[in-house]
């Protein structure tokens, strides 16, 4: 194999890979993640495959790089974690009472743009949003086609964004109307 012969390394491969694989399963990951930190170590022996000495126990490297890269695995997921639960600590509001303000005056807009919108459309965009209907449970139980049911939930989407950004609450409105 440090001579690039890839039959050497086929071999190693056949005895190591399930060794590695059920040592990555030990260390609590699934069976995709076994496989994908599996196959990480598998490149990285072949690419340092010139640094090897093989006068000690190889076996003892493989459980090595497998380790580090099972630690690396991990470090990134909490720096994800981290990171996201960061950027939801940023969008909640400080202040309960601030919340419940904005949220009465969301409550309140919504409840004006709902009235104003012709019969036909405000039931669509309830049934859709409200009830949880599909655009094709809503056409079926109101008579009308699925693209009538699209355009009225896109015309009152509209409305929606043009009011939420008049009162300056379009963050949070989007996130409900998403």
């Amino acid at each position: 194999m440090q001579k690039n012969d890839i039959e050497g390394f086929n071999q190693l491969y056949e005895i190591f890979h399930s060794k590695v694989y059920f040592f990555c399963i030990k260390y609590g990951l699934d069976i995709d993640e076994a496989k994908e930190i599996t196959q990480e170590v598998f490149v990285k022996i072949w690419v340092s495959r010139h640094q090897i000495d093989l006068s000690k126990n190889v076996s003892s490297y493989f459980y090595s790089i497998a380790k580090n890269v099972i630690y690396d695995e991990f470090k990134r997921r909490i720096k994800q974690k981290a990171s996201e639960d960061y950027q939801i600590h940023m969008l909640e509001p400080e202040n309960g009472t601030q919340d419940r303000i904005a949220e009465n005056e969301l409550k309140e807009v919504i409840k004006e743009v709902l009235k104003s919108l012709p019969e036909k459309r405000r039931l669509v965009f309830q049934m859709s949003r409200f009830d949880g209907l599909t655009n094709k449970q809503i056409a079926h139980e109101m008579g009308i086609s699925i693209k009538t049911v699209e355009a009225h939930i896109t015309l009152t989407l509209n409305l929606f964004r043009k009011v939420f950004k008049r009162h300056e609450i379009i963050i949070l409105a989007l996130y409900l109307f998403s």
